[in-house]
């Protein structure tokens, strides 16, 4: 067996475990909620880290929901998020009085940060639940065309 087709078998098999009826399609949509507020979240490298420690608090969350949201979030589909992280963040503090500190590069920090963190907050949350949603919606309707085509043959 070619390792090509080797990784195809694996990658079918997982699949169809994570598309299987042992399976709920909340623990399938709250791994891939909890995947996505961790990846989203500038986590500067601990994302795995964070994705194993969601596993031991929430161990019903579908795991494999879970890491496949790190892979759907990566780098390029995080750039627009972070942007509008920003621009959110300003929105809401506006021109609000900036602390000072006596070294300018800090008020930069803090001023940049404190906008970034909160806008970041705000999509993290929004992006979860929007994610849950959709991946428990989408799960119910396969669930369903899967079982009427079995009821049909």
């Amino acid at each position: 067996m070619t390792l090509i087709r080797k990784y195809r078998e694996k990658g079918r098999s997982l699949l169809q475990e994570f598309l299987s009826e042992n399976t709920t399609p909340h623990s399938i949509a709250i791994g891939a909620a909890i995947g996505t507020f961790i990846a989203v979240l500038p986590t500067l490298g601990f994302t795995i880290l964070l994705g194993l420690l969601a596993m031991l608090i929430y161990p019903k969350a579908n795991k494999l929901a879970l890491f496949a949201s790190f892979v759907f979030w990566n780098p390029i589909t995080l750039i627009p998020l972070y942007m509008a992280s920003y621009s959110i963040g300003d929105a809401l503090f506006g021109s609000q009085p900036v602390i000072r500190y006596n070294v300018i590069i800090l008020d930069q920090i803090y001023n940049f940060s404190r906008r970034f963190l909160i806008g970041n907050f705000i999509i993290a949350i929004a992006s979860s639940l929007l994610v849950y949603v959709l991946v428990r919606s989408v799960m119910f309707v396969y669930r369903k065309r899967r079982k009427s085509r079995s009821s049909r043959k």
